[in-house]
């Protein structure tokens, strides 16, 4: 009886701190950090048309800009895209002495320049903020099988997490605490047991679940098998290399394409829309700042400007580059406003909609 009042007490604490897995702002989606051996000049260039590639996957969430021969030049004038750059020496914990250090090139790039670029050819552009994904994996070495968490097998996940870190997606992996372990086992994952997968995932609340297997054989090489699930919508993929990198790097890859093609906007959408955006719950100025940012954060979003000011709301006018329906989703995703009521036409000019939002206060509800 005691254990049992024990494992209960765990779970109560557990469920209490437990936070769960939402949009995530990604931040510094226009900085690459890359390897470099000196500071010369040839280096940093070559740097540069590295780091590029690399922002334009970043940004617009896969690889297919790069395939296209607009991008032939840019990529060879990438300097022109650069907005700043510094040299980092991270020394080695783990030696002595200065030399031992590693030196890295970290690359700003350009915003208006890069979303410009994509604009112009009919790319999408990804917002910072991006749906965070639950990954449940299943990892099998030959026949010896593990859940992918911090835990039991930390080096799988600093690999995915370097992958995914390179595409500005969120993850997390399950925390196989006393009540993942009471809900869940790894049979349940490796044979798709998805109504108890589905249990568990909800004690984390993402905006999309991952859930896969990544099996090695000694002389037949890796295969990963994934699958996500996200707004009633399922895609499944499969890849296969003698690399276990590689089966991880392309995994990852295949799910920043999967989620841009829900959350990031297309310019061919491009519809030049204008709406009233009416916020109350403002109860301080720096919330109408920090309202006002956010809103000139969104990729959806052209310009921002405010109509009224009363007490504790502010109308805005907000200038659109794709449809309000795109802007709302992009809202849904994050915890900045929570819509209060549907959109209202607005009585003055027939045009413009009307869209009423409270202001969430983290400050306030911490």
């Amino acid at each position: 009886m005691k254990h049992k009042l024990i494992c209960m007490l765990v779970l109560l604490i557990g469920m209490s701190t437990l936070q769960p897995l939402q949009a995530v702002v990604v931040e510094e989606l226009y900085s690459i950090e890359l390897p470099v051996a000196d500071q010369t000049t040839s280096l940093r260039l070559g740097a540069f048309r590295e780091a590029f590639k690399l922002v334009v996957i970043k940004v617009s969430g896969s690889d297919d800009a790069l395939r296209s021969p607009a991008f032939k030049r840019p990529m060879q004038s990438s300097a022109r895209y650069v907005k700043q750059f510094r040299y980092i020496n991270r020394i080695d914990e783990d030696a002595e002495g200065f030399d031992s250090g590693q030196l890295f090139l970290k690359i700003d790039f350009n915003q208006q320049l890069i979303e410009g670029l994509l604009r112009e050819n009919d790319f999408p552009i990804w917002g910072r903020e991006r749906p965070g994904s639950l990954l449940i994996i299943s990892y099998d070495v030959n026949e010896t099988i593990q859940l992918v968490s911090g835990d039991t097998t930390p080096e799988m996940v600093a690999l995915i997490d370097q992958a995914a870190v390179k595409l500005g997606l969120p993850v997390l992996f399950p925390l196989m605490d006393l009540e993942d372990i009471m809900l869940i086992n790894i049979a349940d994952i490796v044979s798709r047991q998805y109504e108890a997968i589905e249990i568990m995932a909800d004690r984390y609340a993402p905006d999309a679940l991952v859930i896969g297997q990544i099996i090695g054989r000694s002389g037949e090489g890796w295969n990963g098998d994934w699958e996500v699930r996200f707004e009633d919508q399922i895609f499944k993929w499969e890849y296969k290399d003698s690399s276990r990198q590689n089966v991880v790097d392309q995994g990852i890859k295949h799910l920043a394409r999967v989620l841009a093609l829900e959350y990031a906007l297309e310019d061919h959408r491009r519809v030049e829309e204008s709406l009233y955006l009416s916020v109350s719950s403002l109860t301080e100025f720096k919330n109408l700042i920090s309202v006002q940012k956010y809103l000139e954060s969104m990729s959806v979003v052209d310009s921002v400007r405010v109509s009224l000011v009363s007490a504790h709301e502010v109308t805005f006018i907000i200038k659109l580059r794709n449809s309000s329906e795109d802007f709302q989703r992009l809202i849904e995703l994050g915890e900045v406003l929570e819509q209060l009521e549907l959109p209202q036409i607005n009585t003055r000019d027939d045009s413009r909609v009307i869209l009423n939002y409270a202001y969430i206060n983290r400050e306030a509800s911490n």
